[in-house]
């Protein structure tokens, strides 16, 4: 993989969360429950795995619906896996920020109380 492509996507999954850590770190300050945003990220990320793991599925049944079985050796296996990549690289920075976004704005004003 090309050095620019490793950065551009470092760039999609991290900045997100290191946006919405600073602004909760401007909000609360130090606190232990900013411990709880790289675990939503992560959460997030596998998320987003899993989304895109059910929705390759769905297309795969729904591609396969009314086709003879597949010749054995071959190479349909290998695209949906293409697929599934493609479509995780999509959704896992989306949930990411979702997920860091909605612990910043509900769950860490709701354990201040």
């Amino acid at each position: 993989m090309h050095t620019g492509a490793i950065a551009v996507l470092l760039l999609l999954f991290l900045v997100p969360f290191f946006w919405v850590s600073s602004q909760a770190l401007m909000r609360f300050g130090w606190t232990w429950m900013l411990l709880l945003l790289p675990i939503a990220w992560l959460v997030g990320v596998f998320v987003g795995v899993i989304a895109a793991l059910c929705m390759t599925g769905i297309l795969e049944w729904l591609s396969n619906l009314n086709q003879p079985p597949a010749e054995s050796g071959s190479m349909g296996g290998v695209a949906w896996l293409g697929i599934w990549l493609v479509i995780a690289l999509i959704t896992s920075p989306l949930f990411a920020a979702l997920s860091t976004w909605l612990t910043a704005n509900f769950l860490l004003p709701a354990f201040r109380r």
